[in-house]
């Protein structure tokens, strides 16, 4: 009898997904970028008031009701704005609407690693671009190869960078195919090209409220763009997407930002303590935009990582991408969580100095 992996679609042998599965209630998660801020009271306000006996209904279709509030959000048309399970989603959509078996999908490396997962998973080729040292964005290299879908990360992960806006929009204006504006991080920097993006006429730009909005268990993103890109979008997205109740705490998220700002301010906060401690460990601390740090490990940072994850801490091997080699990402978080890994890595890279 043939095997149920000789069945499969050859390509997804080839898959290699980022992951992320430590769910350890007893684990201090400082590995997947989520908001450790506490959970967005959004959540508690709508549960009061939600109606849980019509949970037998399908939610709208197109989430229309949070297509409308994000509209009016960002002065657009709902016709604008799609919305998918989280931003992964709207990534996947994306791959599929315009990849054909063999079109290449090219970004700059390092990278978010679910560009090059969905461009495979959906048969495309991929192409990478490996940054300067400085993780500065040339756009020179991958306007030339002329991709059918590019791929931007603005600030970038891992490297929580800005890249230069005018590099970027030389991308948005210049692209042959179609460009992601993965704009996940923006909250942390204040950076938004919506009006680059929708000045050009291919370009998506997504965004989430699973990092600064702390919903990340609530799975709500969402892309705009120009409605006839918006339309191809909607072709293969599946109907009923996003839950009633993600929906609605995602629109009072939006009309309440008290707390959303409250956690970015505290975020930059807790970057300003810890960055000299891991300095003073012996770690490289690259400037970072976003709500986690990367750092050159003292010590080999696979090890580490693993060093720690039996101490009860985790945090992001960084060693299978280009130009970070002993790099690990670390999630800022509340003090009474960077204590404890202060105190595990001080255990682990000094030990009995």
């Amino acid at each position: 009898m043939t095997s149920i992996g000789e069945l499969r679609r050859r390509t997804i042998g080839e898959l290699t997904r980022p992951s992320y599965s430590i769910h350890s209630k007893d684990m201090i998660l400082l590995n997947d970028n989520a908001n450790l801020f506490g959970v967005n009271p959004a959540v508690d306000e709508v549960a009061k008031e939600f109606d849980f006996s019509r949970l037998w209904a399908y939610p709208s279709e197109n989430s229309d009701s949070l297509r409308a509030r994000l509209a009016s959000e960002y002065s657009i048309s709902p016709e604008e704005v799609i919305i998918g399970n989280g931003s992964d989603d709207i990534l996947d959509i994306t791959s599929r609407c315009f990849l054909n078996p063999g079109d290449t999908m090219c970004s700059p490396s390092p990278t978010f690693g679910m560009y090059k997962f969905y461009a495979k998973l959906n048969l495309g080729r991929v192409c990478e671009k490996i940054l300067p040292k400085d993780f500065s964005l040339d756009p020179d290299p991958i306007l030339q190869e002329k991709a059918k879908l590019n791929a931007i990360c603005q600030p970038n992960n891992p490297t929580a960078n800005l890249f230069d806006r005018s590099a970027v929009k030389r991308i948005l204006a210049g692209a042959d195919g179609v460009t992601i504006l993965d704009e996940a991080y923006g909250d942390f920097c204040g950076s938004n090209m919506l009006s680059d993006a929708m000045n050009s006429e291919r370009t998506i730009a997504i965004r989430t409220f699973s990092k600064a909005y702390g919903m990340a268990g609530l799975r709500v993103g969402f892309a705009i763009s120009r409605k006839e890109v918006i339309d191809e979008l909607r072709r293969v997205r599946s109907p009923f997407g996003v839950n009633s109740f993600s929906e609605a705490v995602a629109i009072r998220a939006i009309e309440d930002k008290a707390w959303t700002n409250e956690v970015l301010a505290k975020v930059k906060s807790e970057a300003a303590f810890l960055k000299p401690r891991l300095e003073k460990l012996g770690f490289k601390v690259y400037p970072t935009r976003c709500n986690f740090l990367l750092c050159k490990s003292p010590t080999p940072g696979s090890d580490l990582v693993s060093a720690l994850k039996t101490e009860g801490v985790a945090i992001r091997d960084c060693n299978m991408f280009p130009l970070l080699e002993n790099h690990v990402r670390i999630t800022l978080a509340p003090r009474p969580m960077l204590d404890v890994l202060l105190e595990k890595l001080e255990k682990l890279i000094l030990g009995g100095k």
